[in-house]
């Protein structure tokens, strides 16, 4: 998990039109449709660390999202996506999953 957290300016960003409130349940929404278990988060610091154990194919993987708050009505997600082991050449990257489904609870809870 530490590699994912230490990778904070390394992964891929999307901005949302949406508070950082918003912004932040919807992160943990998606997280949890995606089955990634939820390890530590800190809102103060913006973070959340969630992993996925080992699958048949897979070792596991270390998820960081960090949401950033730009203004009151725009919030950035900068997704980090890392292999539990380096040799695991199976392992998914979820970076874009993760944050699709974020913009997919933006959506949800704005009707």
């Amino acid at each position: 998990m530490a590699d994912a957290r230490k990778a904070e300016g390394e992964g891929v960003k999307r901005v949302y039109p949406a508070s950082f409130e918003k912004t932040w349940n919807a992160s943990n929404s998606a997280l949890d449709k995606l089955k990634l278990e939820i390890a530590s988060e800190n809102r103060e610091k913006g973070y959340i660390l969630a992993q996925r154990g080992i699958t048949f194919g897979s070792y596991g993987e270390n998820v960081a999202v960090f949401v950033k708050k730009q203004t009151e009505a725009e919030t950035q997600v900068e997704v980090v996506s890392k292999k539990s082991m380096a040799t695991n050449i199976f392992a998914p990257d979820w970076t874009e999953d993760v944050l699709n489904e974020i913009g997919i609870a933006l959506k949800n809870q704005s009707k």
